[in-house]
């Protein structure tokens, strides 16, 4: 009687052991779906957010252009990084700003058992178009509001930069001599707006004319910096300067305030004559509040969402 009620205790324990491996079973199966799967989530969220945001940054600086460059170039990025940005509802463009939605499937491989076989991952990026206030590259030489941006000589080729007090559009250099002053236009500096910088006087006509002409020779393998046109921020020839009020009563080594920077394209330097033509260009900087110059300053990107 003892030896079979023994049995039956035994019997019981193993049903008891079967059902507590069952269930260990089910929540190890929940642990590896959501450890697995978990982690293809979360990597494809990470790709898609990183794909929008390089996306946006990218179409921001289209808007300067038109709505439909900023839009061309945002779907061409997020394409290049695996995703399309194809329905009209995924990719908007109001003012100077641009924004990218999008939402993919991802299937599931461990969580089908728990009766989930895909599901939904979404991001969202913004990119805002601002004025650029503090920037390094700036090329220093300074133009007046007035003359942006139809002005197409930008020193005092034509008499305007410190017409008869010696001063030719330049800034000076920390330290002296013209040899400061081709290496800072060839190399660019580093201004704020707001911060007062002192005008470097005389043509400097030796290494300004060197300068210029080792920008142009620079470019010379890029056929789209041929042109205003078609050059953008990786053209050697195109420059940002420094914008100031006036020329005005400036006369020697005085000091002058920036209020803004100007992109231009460098056509030639000639005769003591700096040619170039305005263009409306993004560049990396400190994103700063509007300037005096409006939508003809040097515009920067960030992110804002």
């Amino acid at each position: 009687m003892k030896r079979l009620l023994r049995m039956l205790k035994l019997k019981e324990e193993s049903g008891a052991a079967l059902v507590i491996v069952a269930i260990s079973m089910v929540a190890l199966l929940g642990f590896t779906a959501l450890t697995i799967d978990g982690g293809r989530l979360y990597s494809e969220k990470s790709k898609l957010q990183k794909a929008l945001d390089a996306a946006v940054l990218a179409g921001a600086q289209g808007i300067r252009t038109n709505e439909n460059q900023a839009k061309t170039i945002a779907r061409e990025v997020s394409q290049k990084n695996g995703y399309s940005l194809t329905k009209n509802e995924e990719l908007t463009v109001v003012g100077n700003e641009i924004k990218a939605e999008k939402e993919v499937s991802v299937q599931l491989t461990f969580a089908k058992a728990l009766g989930m076989s895909e599901t939904i991952v979404s991001a969202k990026a913004k990119a805002r178009l601002e004025p650029i206030k503090k920037a390094d590259g700036i090329t220093p030489i300074a133009i007046q509001i007035s003359d942006v941006p139809n002005k197409t000589i930008i020193n005092c080729g034509d008499k305007n930069p410190g017409e008869n007090h010696g001063n030719c559009g330049y800034l000076r250099i920390d330290g002296s001599g013209a040899k400061d002053l081709g290496e800072a236009i060839k190399n660019g500096l580093t201004y704020e707006i707001g911060q007062p910088v002192s005008t470097e006087p005389g043509h400097n006509t030796g290494q300004v004319g060197d300068a210029i002409e080792f920008l142009i020779k620079s470019d010379e393998s890029k056929s789209y910096c041929r042109s205003a046109s078609t050059a953008n921020n990786s053209c050697k020839r195109v420059i940002n300067i420094v914008v100031i009020e006036t020329w005005e009563g400036i006369n020697g080594q005085k000091p002058v305030t920036p209020i803004g920077f100007a992109s231009y394209w460098i056509d030639k330097y000639e005769d003591k004559k700096l040619y170039g033509e305005f263009i409306k260009m993004v560049s990396p900087g400190e994103i700063g509040s509007s300037t005096e110059i409006g939508e003809y300053n040097l515009h920067g990107v960030r992110l804002v969402e």
